[in-house]
């Protein structure tokens, strides 16, 4: 088996360092994104809120049914 020569050796290190540049310059520029946490929380919270919006659209058509129905009963009848 042959031994390297420096030039060798040194081009092999030259390419493994611009690989875990490049491995590092990927990793960097995706530490924005999402985790599956971060989606699933998410997804948690939306049903949430989506729930507490259907209750207070109820609790408000509940309260102006009412206020239709006192001020229907309030009125007069004209002839």
């Amino acid at each position: 088996m042959a031994a390297r020569s420096n030039a060798e050796d040194n081009f092999v290190h030259e390419t493994v360092n611009r690989q875990v540049a490049q491995i590092a310059k990927l990793e960097a520029s995706h530490e924005h994104m999402a985790t599956k946490a971060d989606i699933e929380s998410l997804r948690a919270n939306m049903e949430k809120l989506k729930s507490d919006l259907t209750w207070r659209i109820i609790i408000a058509m509940s309260i102006m049914t009412a206020i239709f129905a006192a001020i229907v009963r309030l009125t007069p009848p004209t002839a």
